[in-house]
Order: C-alpha cells, then sequence, then structure tokens
C-alpha cells in the first residue's frame, strides 16, 4: 500500500509539474505581441529581434510587417522599413503607415513606400507635404514628377523635375526622366538636349543612351541611333529596352540577322505577357522571324 501510495504521489508532482509548465507557455507573448510592446518601451533593439521572427513565422501577416517596418524607421534603417511597410501594405491594402513624422526626409520615404505599390495619389500627397518641409528638398520635387508621368500629366511632371534641376543641377537621373517627359510630349529636340545632359552627368547611364538612341530612331538618324543603343545594351544588357530599340534599328536598316538577334534578347529579358514581350515578339513577325 505504500508503494501504491508513493507512486501516485510521484504521478500528481509530474501532473502538477506539466500544469505549470502549460501556464508559463501560455502566459508566454507571442513574437509579434513581444515586439510590440518593446515598441511600446522604447526597446527598437528588442522589438526588432521579436518583429524578425514575427515576419519569419507569419510572413503573410500584414501586422507585423508594419510593425517590424516601424522598428526599423525609429532605428534609422530606412531602407529596411521602406521594404517592410511595403510588405505590408502589399497583404492589406486598407492599412494605414504605424509612424508619423515632421521630417522631410521621413515623409518623404512614405511618398516612396506609396510609390512603390502604384499609389500615386497617396505618393503624391507624401511629396507635397515633404515639400512643405523642405521647400528645397530636390529629389521630392523629381519623384513628384515622376508620378505626374506616370499620371500622363506631363506638362507637370516637366514643371516638377525643372524645379529639382534649378535645386541641383547635376542630378543626372531628373535629366532623364525630363528628356523621357519630353519624349512622351514628342519634344524630340529638348528630349535629346536632356538626353545628352544626363549622360554628360553620367557616362555609364545606360537608360539615357536608349532615350537618346530612341530620338534617333523617331527622326530616321539611324546610324546615331545604332551607336547610342549598341552603347546602352553594352553598359546595361538586362535591359530588354535597349534591345528592341536597337532591334527596331537594325530592322530600319534592313539588317534582319542583327535585328532578330537583338530582338531575341529583348525576348529573354522581358516578361511573356507584357506590352513590352508584345512588342519585341511583333517587330519579329515583321521580319520574318518564327
Amino acid at each position: 500500500m505504500i508503494r501504491r501510495t508513493a507512486l501516485y504521489c510521484v504521478g500528481l508532482l509530474v501532473t502538477i509539474s506539466l500544469l505549470a509548465l502549460a501556464a508559463c507557455s501560455a502566459n508566454q507573448p507571442s513574437p509579434l505581441e513581444a515586439g510590440k510592446a518593446a515598441l511600446s518601451n522604447g526597446d527598437t533593439a528588442k522589438a526588432i529581434e521579436n518583429l524578425e521572427k514575427a515576419v519569419a513565422a507569419a510572413p503573410g501577416s500584414a501586422e507585423a510587417h508594419l510593425a517590424l517596418g516601424e522598428a526599423y524607421f525609429r532605428s534609422q534603417r530606412k531602407d529596411d522599413a521602406q521594404k517592410q511597410f511595403e510588405a505590408g501594405l502589399t497583404l492589406d491594402k486598407a492599412a494605414a503607415l504605424p509612424v508619423t513624422s515632421q521630417s522631410a526626409d521621413e515623409v518623404f520615404l512614405f511618398g516612396n513606400v506609396h510609390a512603390g505599390l502604384n499609389q500615386l495619389d497617396e505618393a503624391k500627397a507624401a511629396y507635397e507635404d515633404a515639400l512643405k518641409l523642405d521647400p528645397n528638398k530636390a529629389a521630392a520635387y523629381t519623384n513628384l514628377g515622376v508620378v505626374y508621368y506616370q499620371q500622363g500629366k506631363l506638362d507637370d511632371a516637366i514643371a516638377q523635375l525643372q524645379k529639382s534641376l534649378e535645386i541641383d543641377p547635376q542630378d543626372a537621373d531628373t535629366q532623364y526622366m525630363l528628356g523621357a517627359a519630353y519624349v512622351q510630349k514628342n519634344d524630340l529636340s529638348n528630349a535629346e538636349k536632356a538626353f545628352k545632359q544626363a549622360l554628360a552627368l553620367k557616362p555609364e547611364l545606360g537608360q539615357a543612351y536608349i532615350g537618346l538612341g530612341n530620338v534617333y530612331l523617331i527622326t530616321k538618324q539611324y546610324d546615331q541611333a545604332l551607336t547610342a543603343l549598341q552603347k546602352a545594351t553594352e553598359l546595361q544588357p538586362d535591359l530588354p529596352e535597349g534591345w528592341l530599340a536597337l532591334g527596331q534599328t537594325y530592322v530600319a536598316q534592313g539588317k534582319s540577322a542583327e535585328a532578330g538577334q537583338a530582338l531575341d534578347k529583348c525576348l529573354q529579358l522581358s516578361q511573356s505577357g507584357t506590352g513590352l514581350h508584345d512588342k519585341c515578339q511583333q517587330v519579329r513577325q515583321q521580319i520574318g522571324a518564327p
């Protein structure tokens, strides 16, 4: 009898111990809860540690991505914050950014988040707010110009890009965008000037060579187009736009074999089902390629 009682007591102790462990586990906060609590307490390092675990465990959680973005944001890891904000808003389009700021640089980042998600109205509002805080922030004028360009408001785009260049005339990327806007307006003279200025500032900017080559292609200056587009594909061989324009130039010169090779590269680099891919295929068919 004593022996059985002793065994029963041992079993009872084990049961109590297991119940205690279960209670502890039930009271243990999840990485998301722990991370959010750390954020509330101002411990960003601990917040990041927990929220990275939360995102890894539940990559489909918009809340986890947005909270991690906030932690990165507070730690001045702005690029990482932008990626997490974009991921969160992609998963939940009705969500709002969990941070506020009176800093032009930070509001500018919010604009980039929205622009990356093609939320153009929200991006426009953020860039305008950034410029209210810092009227000399050239990058905000540039990105505002890009938004207008994407909306097809070319005069507004050109005006914003020109404002940016008044502040920072050495910005090759803004010069390139100005050239692209002029092309869309069919103002090829000003487009050529902008692309050449971009290349004077940044000779390795392959996109500007593509833009310049397209200007020459449209104006039937095929030798100049060929030179520009060969340079473009040499500098940035991963851009299908360059290979398309090069193929079109070869077609205009009657060089079908060279055109076919360039257009094959365009098809390899462009995504099936996109307008660019379809255009490459269309031009190939024009020269009798299968």
